[in-house]
């Protein structure tokens, strides 16, 4: 071909650009006009084809073949038939980034994605192999396809190849035209990779996905579905949506899901709606489950459209409720605790109950001889005991009533919706026969044993007694103190005086602990004599001159201090201020008196009594062989077993420190217990030296000097007021006696000064009272 015929050529192609243009329908792919440059390279591979131009033959023109691939703005690639490129024209160079002669002898694979190498090669194979004379113009549609390349930066490109055959003298060599895809094309293979994509993604969650349409049909649904509700996807696309939920759920949520598709997920929270939505979903297999549903933004594709994920959270809901039994019940019992008691009666009170005119009680029990059982049987005998008690306390309750442990032996009952104070007396009375009933328990040495206790109940009714949980606990709290003050183990039902009481008490506390403060205290001693009159101590006896002017009568709030705990700072002071006037006596020469002093059961139970003793004992600088203990029977009866143990313990530091047993007599279990107590001496109680006109009360006490006398202890009797008491003691060889008809209780100056005028008299280092 000459020079010349190309330049005719490529006016040829110009006019025939110009025709195609014009008549060419947009469905014939082979002819369809997109921009000149595609029909040049088109009508090139047509003349190639159709005149069997070889290149760098005798007849052909090289140079004009180079002119016209380096004017195509159509990437093009000549290679040998097994895929080896020969060249390339500016425009694929410009296109994917490579230089022409580092794409020379590269193998086109290269420049193909791995994956589209089977493909590729089979196009090569179809186009490279045979006779290019049979190959005809009818065949150039088969010779599109579509293919990715890689640029030199590794960016992959979609486009769409046109091979052809040419020849290099004998060789046959394929020229490739390259041009991207078409933008209708690209855009549906954005779109088909973005639904591979969302559906590969859809596939990795485990949570059910749904597409539904703004009626509820399910349009689209994962392979979660069969995880979360048993279902294959199948089974459901096409669907409602409301086959998954009872019926009553959908139609509760139907209008809130429909918000959904209205606001998008950045202004919901601000319009009330919620992140999630926990509701009741429907399985194939298990039925009714616990469900939690979430939302996307809704999009208008083919019609309004909403994403939404359902996931199972039965076994976070079953933990969720392990967790919450934990924390609101009581771990020993199973009874609720504290914090649940709280919460059920802001529920009742938030229900607007009370305003309805509805009424309810509550019981607050403390268990009587319940520390005894623990301290004598050990702890795991004390805890089966509180299991028991909770079962007990529970059968006695209507299925809409519940029982709380508050700590320690401490209950709670809360009677909702009952008719009157009577009806709930009727519950109480209830649990105290059932309390009432013996236990059997096993003791720390694995010994099964029965025991008895009692129960104190305090009885409130809402609203009479309290409207909120606060003041309702606070007055049934107060009737249950005062069943204890009572005599223990019975009901006792709230009113506003008790509520007085308790404000007395409260009122006591402060002013004895002020009064420790201020110096209101006074410790006055009564001497304790032998029958010929010689002085052998003195007891210590607290006074009281509230402002240092009313004098306090000790009946009148040493009951209230023991109940209360003021006792126990008051208790010390007494302590260490007898200790102190020990060793004022003692250095002013009366060095064979001894100090009593009385203990106060609440502060002998302390855990630091013993520390507190010594602290008080070794700061005054005494001997601890004149110091004498009064505990009560009380003591005794309440915890024997304590009370031994720490007397030992007291001995053993101090072992001529003496201990006496105060008001002996009244109490009726610590008999059984004076073989193992070191006790020095017997307290006759003052109700018996009284009454000694009566019989009975002369037997009693003849048996009690009868049975000191057998264990070896001394006896002490108080109260002596009158002749013919001291004779009547003095006859049956009593050790000691006191009381006015000797000397009343004096301050310690006073005492000294009595005393050495005594001894003025006696002349002796003995003092002696007639």
């Amino acid at each position: 071909m000459e020079r010349n015929s190309v330049h005719a050529l490529l006016e040829t192609i110009t006019d025939e650009q110009t025709t195609i243009s014009a008549k060419s329908p947009a469905s014939s792919r082979a002819t369809v006009v997109k921009n000149g440059d595609s029909i040049f390279s088109q009508l090139l591979l047509r003349l190639l084809a159709g005149t069997g131009l070889k290149l760098g033959d005798e007849n052909g023109d090289n140079g004009s073949l180079e002119i016209l691939l380096e004017n195509s703005q159509d990437p093009i690639l000549i290679m040998s038939a097994a895929g080896v490129v020969a060249s390339a024209n500016p425009a694929f160079c410009q296109a994917y980034g490579w230089t022409k002669s580092e794409l020379i002898g590269q193998s086109v694979l290269s420049l193909v994605p791995e994956d589209d190498w089977p493909s590729f090669s089979e196009k090569l194979l179809q186009y490279g192999g045979g006779d290019h004379a049979k190959k005809s113009e009818g065949t150039a549609e088969e010779s599109y396809f579509d293919f990715r390349a890689k640029t030199k930066a590794g960016m992959v490109l979609s486009a769409e190849c046109l091979l052809s055959q040419i020849w290099a003298g004998d060789e046959k060599r394929i020229i490739a035209v390259i041009r991207d895809l078409p933008r209708e094309k690209a855009l549906l293979e954005m779109l088909q990779e973005s639904k591979d994509h969302y559906l590969a993604l859809s596939e990795t969650i485990t949570e059910a996905i749904f597409r539904l349409d703004e009626d509820f049909n399910i349009i689209f649904a994962n392979s979660g579905v069969k995880n979360t509700f048993g279902f294959e996807r199948e089974e459901l696309e096409g669907r409602k949506f409301s086959v998954l939920f009872p019926e009553e759920v959908f139609a509760k949520h139907r209008a809130e899901f429909m918000k959904y598709f209205i606001v998008d997920d950045q202004d919901r929270l601000a319009l009330g709606l919620k992140r999630t939505i926990e509701l009741l979903g429907v399985t194939k297999n298990r039925g009714v489950t616990p469900m939690e549903m979430s939302f996307g933004n809704s999009r208008d594709f083919s019609g309004r459209t909403l994403t939404c994920i359902v996931r199972d959270i039965s076994q976070r809901k079953t933990m969720e409720r392990r967790l919450r039994h934990l924390a609101y019940h009581d771990k020993l019992t199973g009874l609720g605790n504290r914090d649940l008691f709280n919460e059920d009666m802001n529920a009742f009170l938030k229900e607007q109950n009370l305003a309805l005119g509805k009424k309810a009680a509550l019981l607050f029990l403390d268990l009587d001889g319940f520390k005894h059982v623990n301290d004598t049987l050990g702890h795991s005998a004390g805890d089966e005991l509180l299991v028991e008690t909770a079962k007990r306390i529970r059968v006695c309750l209507r299925d809409a009533d519940a029982a709380y442990r508050f700590g320690g032996d401490e209950f709670v009952v809360f009677i909702p919706e009952i008719g009157s104070v009577q009806q709930a007396v009727i519950v109480a009375d209830r649990i105290l026969s059932a309390i009432r009933e013996s236990y059997e328990v096993t003791t720390d040495s694995q010994k099964r044993m029965r025991v008895e206790i009692g129960v104190s109940i305090g009885v409130a009714m809402m609203p009479d007694h309290g409207k909120e949980a606060s003041a309702i606990t606070k007055s049934a709290d107060i009737a249950m103190y005062c069943s204890k003050e009572g005599g223990k183990n019975r009901v006792t039902v709230y009113d506003e005086s008790l509520n007085t009481k308790s404000n007395i008490s409260w009122r006591i506390e402060q002013d004895i602990r002020s009064g420790l403060v201020k110096g209101e205290f006074d410790l006055n001693y009564q001497p304790i004599v032998t029958p010929e009159g010689k002085v052998l101590g003195a007891e210590a006896l607290l006074r009281w001159k509230q402002g240092g002017v009313k004098m306090v009568a000790p009946s009148s709030y040493i009951h209230v201090a023991e109940e209360n705990g003021a006792i126990i700072p008051l208790g010390t002071w007494v302590l260490r201020r007898a200790c102190f006037d020990l060793g004022r006596l003692s250095r002013a020469g009366f060095k064979k008196m001894y100090i009593s002093i009385n203990i106060s059961g609440r502060q002998f139970v302390q855990p630091d009594f013993v520390s507190t003793l010594c602290d008080a004992v070794d700061k005054a600088g005494i001997d601890a062989g004149y110091l004498n203990l009064e505990i009560t029977e009380t003591i005794l009866m309440n915890s024997a077993d304590e009370a031994v143990t720490k007397i030992q313990e007291i001995k053993r530091r101090y072992p001529s420190i003496m201990l006496s047993i105060d008001d002996f007599g009244t109490g009726y279990s610590s008999l059984s217990y004076l073989s193992r107590l070191p006790v020095d001496v017997l307290k006759i109680d003052i109700s018996f030296v009284r009454a000694l006109e009566d019989e009975q009360n002369r037997k009693v006490v003849n048996s009690i000097l009868t049975l000191a006398e057998s264990l070896g202890i001394s006896v002490v009797a108080e109260g002596i007021e009158t002749a013919a008491q001291r004779s009547y003691f003095r006859e049956r060889g009593c050790y000691g006696m006191q009381g006015f008809l000797f000397m009343k209780a004096q301050p310690i100056d006073e005492l000294e000064k009595r005393l050495d005028a005594i001894k003025a008299q006696a002349r002796t280092r003995v003092a002696t009272i007639p």
